[in-house]
């Protein structure tokens, strides 16, 4: 068969590994790779949760439903087996990048992308399943391949899904197809005409770009390569952050604008583009990696803001580093997360000014709104010190309502704000109460949030000891009972975290957090399976052909158990980030969980 000939002929080339490196180009947008997966799965597997198999049975599940039907049919026999899997994992490398593409022609741009699959180990029976697929893949559809030559070698050409075919004849899953995105987004116009793929040996390579392609079978072929995203200053700066290894995805923003611009709305991002740069800052890259660590840890973490022209904007009013301080009393027992983050708030106003006129439309719009309001907003804000701190907590049994959050800030000036509040309370539909001596605003969301899936809630704003204290109304109530304790470091919540803390660095931090991250994901899964159910159970006694279709929509699966499984595999997290010369970076640690 033609792709059988191509792989047949593709396979004596190989001679040098590919890398992201080398293979994106200077002008990607979206970056990720992946490599030493084989040190995750080991400290996976040796966990209480790895061991069972349970949760990687249930990955290996989702897997395999995610395949399009060609690739599960050939792929099902081999991953039967949970070794099986694990083996594939392990062996993986691969690189994807995204860019924007422009026709040399007509200047059209369209959406981009390059990938590269190395199986390793695995290469031998996975790269025949792989055939395999492609074979019947096809004979399902054979008019749209051809093969033709790129550099010196047979590659498959694949023309794109055109308007007239349907999703479900798409070999490929549908996800390369054409079609409407709806919300004035035009996918149809930002897709590729053809794709490119080839298998060599152990390497899988697909792009939409000729040269690209070319590009990849020289790297294999063990010839010189000149070029690449890796030689870009900005690329050597973010891994500088990041490093090199593990499971890596880079924003780079220099083209982001353009590929925006392939969806049929170039006007709108023109006119976004100095907005978004007064929000945010000129931030070049943001980035974000993770690998296998040494026991008690399971993976460490680093993330990265690469901003070498200094920081503007939003990024401006975080960038003071301070010391790392104890957890403060009103953190309670139940709390699954907590972090501190530096803000500034005296310089929000200004900020916002300089947002709302970096765009004439929406100086027009809100510029005056604007000046109405910010009398008030400097009322409430010179009453704010510059600090941050949030929680979540849980209580159980679940309910819709187990899961509260609270904002702590400083109070620079607490009769300011409280002023203020009393000022404005009335207009956002706050109601004072007195509460053990202090006067809490609260305002009843069960409308609002039930709309959106979240139940009835109760949302407070109190000040007390020196702090402002917003969120739910029992975490607020619980903070204002701890006032007058100085920390909270003999207490059960300190001791949760005790073991991540030994991680953190005694540098100056902007944000600094520690977390459950497992029993919270858990616990917001069941909370909506839940929320979903009684939805569901609501629209049955009104409406049941819609509740049926609803229900045969969202499928079968049971997402709240899946969930379950997996986070068994983390135990308690920590992260920091600082404020440095070229932008931000950060590092964090997820610890192995602690047996039962």
């Amino acid at each position: 068969m033609l792709l059988a000939t191509a792989f047949i002929a593709a396979s004596s080339v190989v001679a040098s590994e590919l890398s992201i490196e080398q293979v994106a180009p200077e002008h990607s947008v979206l970056v990720m790779s992946l490599d030493e997966v084989g040190g995750m799965m080991d400290r996976i597997m040796e966990t209480p949760a790895g061991q069972n198999m349970k949760p990687i049975e249930d990955v290996r599940d989702r897997f395999m439903d995610g395949l399009p039907e060609s690739m599960s049919d050939a792929f099902g026999e081999s991953m039967e087996s949970t070794e099986d899997f694990i083996k594939m994992m392990s062996d993986m490398k691969m690189g994807l990048a995204i860019y924007p593409e422009v026709d040399p022609e007509t200047t059209a741009v369209t959406i981009g992308f390059t990938m590269f699959m190395d199986l390793g180990e695995a290469g031998k029976p996975m790269g025949k399943l792989w055939d395999e697929a492609m074979e019947q893949a096809e004979e399902e559809d054979s008019e749209r391949f051809e093969i033709i030559e790129v550099a010196e070698t047979d590659v498959i050409r694949i023309d794109m899904q055109d308007e007239e075919m349907e999703e479900e004849d798409d070999p490929f899953g549908g996800g390369m197809g054409r079609g409407g995105m709806g919300m004035g987004m035009d996918i149809e116009n930002a897709m590729p005409d053809r794709s490119y793929m080839v298998r060599v040996e152990d390497n899988i390579m697909i792009s939409t770009s000729r040269s690209q392609m070319a590009r990849m079978l020289d790297i294999v072929a063990g010839q010189e390569i000149e070029g690449g995203l890796g030689e870009s200053t900005i690329w050597k700066g973010m891994t500088g952050y990041i490093g090199e290894r593990g499971l890596r995805m880079i924003l780079l923003t220099d083209h982001l604008g353009e590929l925006m611009g392939a969806f049929g709305q170039p006007f709108i991002v023109n006119m976004m583009r100095p907005t978004v740069a007064a929000m945010f800052g000129k931030i070049e890259a943001l980035g974000f990696a993770v690998e296998s660590a040494e026991s008690p840890a399971l993976a460490t973490f680093r993330m990265g803001a690469w901003i070498p022209e200094g920081k503007t904007g939003l990024m401006k009013l975080m960038s003071k580093n301070t010391p790392r301080e104890p957890i403060p009393a009103w953190v309670t027992a139940e709390t699954v997360d907590y972090g501190r983050l530096n803000f500034d708030f005296e310089g929000v106003i200004s900020w916002l000014n300089d947002v709302i006129d970096s765009n004439p439309m929406l100086a027009m719009q809100a510029g005056q709104m604007m000046e109405q309001m910010e009398p008030m907003m400097d009322k409430v804000l010179s009453g704010i010190g510059n600090r941050i701190q949030m929680s979540s907590s849980i209580s159980y049994p679940l309910t819709a309502e187990s899961i509260n959050s609270l904002w702590n800030m400083p109070a620079k000036d607490g009769k300011a704000f409280t002023d203020a509040m009393a000022e404005m309370a009335p207009q956002m539909g706050f109601e004072p109460r007195d509460f053990q001596g202090h006067q809490i605003y609260s305002m009843d969301m069960g409308g609002m949030m039930g709309a959106m899936g979240g139940g009835s809630m109760e949302m407070a704003v109190a000040v007390g000891g020196g702090d402002i204290f917003m969120g739910s109304l029992p975490a607020v109530e619980q903070s204002l009972r701890s006032v007058g304790k100085r920390s909270s470091e003999d207490s059960e919540i300190s001791k949760k975290f005790a073991s991540v803390e030994q991680y953190f660095s005694s540098e100056p931090v902007v944000y600094w957090q520690v977390g459950d991250l497992g029993t919270k994901m858990a616990a917001e899964a069941e909370v909506n399976s839940m929320m979903w159910s009684s939805e569901l159970d609501e629209l049955q006694a009104e409406d049941p052909e819609l509740a049926a279709e609803l229900a045969e929509m969202m499928g079968e699966d049971d997402d709240a158990s899946f969930i379950e499984s997996v986070t068994k595999w983390f135990g308690v997290t920590g992260l920091e980030i600082m404020s440095v010369e070229d932008g931000f970076k950060g590092q964090g640690w997820v610890l192995s969980p602690v047996e039962e």
